[in-house]
């Protein structure tokens, strides 16, 4: 698009000296799409949030928050006066100054987890265990990789945004988070979360690239993750799976259910199941998560070839505990890397190589547009019939 078609505005440069603390846009101002939608950064202070950034965009029907402090993840949303997220028991964001990733066994991601959708990764992510690298003497050493990778606590450097001056008058973010050191990992990951005036839907469009000079590895799973009031007793998922099996024993006690959500539970133990979705002729998949009614659901559509794992996390414990389910698209399951390095999972960037991988999350109200989507999973699965085991499969987790 030519540049005379856009309004654009930097909040952030770190390397050009720019940082803007509150700032806003809206319809009246711009005179564009017959307002209704506003864009506004502000500054968190006090507490374990003091110096977050929140930037807000509101469409005029759908609005997120989005978080450059945390890697440009997005903290909650709100459609048509519907809440969009889960209630967890982290209830601020936290600014990753006070996370130590490696707390509890490499479980401390956890003391900031809250956010609707939150990447792993760049370097590592799942469950937290030993790897073994290449230390800057040449030699072989074993480390500790924590739970889900660094990403997701590493502060923005550059953030703008894009407003389209012309229909379908896009309102997009752009922002830049480096997981970087000196011996290690160099990757950029770009981010653009993109939603249109009056739409239902936005768009997270990665593009991670190696700036070293030598091939680096690289996982990406983004933890897609919602509640109340689309979660409840009789909720369900529907997606047109391929393969599936639990990731382990607990998981398996609860097969013939795998797809539907209990009321909160005090006590509950998560139960994680991992599949291969089918894709339509462009290669997108498209999965669902339904109330009990049919009257509220959101859906995740991307790219199979991109992101060939998915992953279901439920975790329907006692509201205090965080009731939610977690949809997951990934590169690879969230096992521990080594398993996932074996299992060829694990992505290798030449020098210079760029990743992309994108996710589009919708927000559906009333039967039939509900309705509408499951027709349009179902036209996916075209009357295939999932594998599914009973059992942990070696392909897809480790024996257990």
């Amino acid at each position: 698009m030519d540049e005379a078609e856009w309004f654009e505005k930097v909040l952030l440069d770190v390397e050009k000296g720019i940082y803007i603390e509150d700032w806003s846009i809206s319809g009246e101002e711009l005179d564009i799409g017959g307002g209704g939608w506003r864009i506004e950064k502000k500054r968190l202070h006090g507490g374990l949030s003091d110096g977050v950034d929140l930037l807000t965009v509101n469409n005029g029907r759908l609005s997120i928050v989005i978080l450059p402090t945390r890697g440009m993840g997005i903290w909650k949303g709100e459609y048509m006066g519907m809440f969009l997220g889960w209630e967890p028991p982290v209830r601020s964001p936290i600014h990753p100054r006070h996370i130590n990733l490696e707390a509890r066994g490499g479980l401390g991601w956890l003391d900031g987890f809250n956010e609707m959708v939150v990447r792993c990764g760049l370097s590592s992510l799942g469950l937290p265990g030993m790897d073994v690298i290449t230390d800057n003497t040449g030699r072989k050493k074993e480390v500790m990789l924590t739970l889900h990778g660094r990403i997701a606590n590493i502060p923005a450097e550059a953030v703008k945004i894009q407003i389209g001056l012309r229909p379908p008058f896009n309102l997009e973010v752009e922002g830049i988070v480096y997981e970087r050191s000196m011996f290690g990992s160099n990757l950029r990951l770009t981010s653009r979360i993109t939603t249109a005036l009056g739409s239902n839907s936005f768009t997270i469009s990665d593009t991670v690239e190696n700036l070293r000079g030598v091939p680096d590895e690289m996982q990406l799973l983004y933890h897609c993750n919602f509640g109340r009031p689309i979660l409840e007793g009789g909720a369900r998922l529907v997606a047109p799976i391929g393969k599936m099996a639990p990731r382990d024993p607990v998981a398996a006690e609860e097969i013939d259910s795998f797809d539907l959500f209990g009321p909160p539970q005090s006590g509950f133990v998560e139960k994680v199941y991992f599949m291969r979705l089918i894709a339509d002729e462009r290669g997108e998949t498209l999965v669902a998560l339904t109330n009990r009614r049919g009257d509220k659901a959101v859906s995740l559509r991307y790219h199979v070839k991109r992101l060939p794992c998915f992953t279901l996390w439920k975790n329907t414990a006692g509201l205090g505990g965080g009731y939610v389910v977690g949809l997951e698209p990934g590169t690879s399951f969230p096992n521990m890397k080594a398993f996932e390095r074996m299992r060829g999972r694990v992505v290798l960037l030449k020098p210079g190589e760029k990743y992309h991988s994108s996710v589009t999350i919708s927000v559906h109200l009333g039967s039939d547009e509900v309705q509408g989507v499951l027709e349009r999973v179902e036209k996916i699965r075209n009357g295939a019939v999932p594998e599914v085991s009973r059992r942990p499969l070696e392909e897809f987790s480790p024996a257990r």
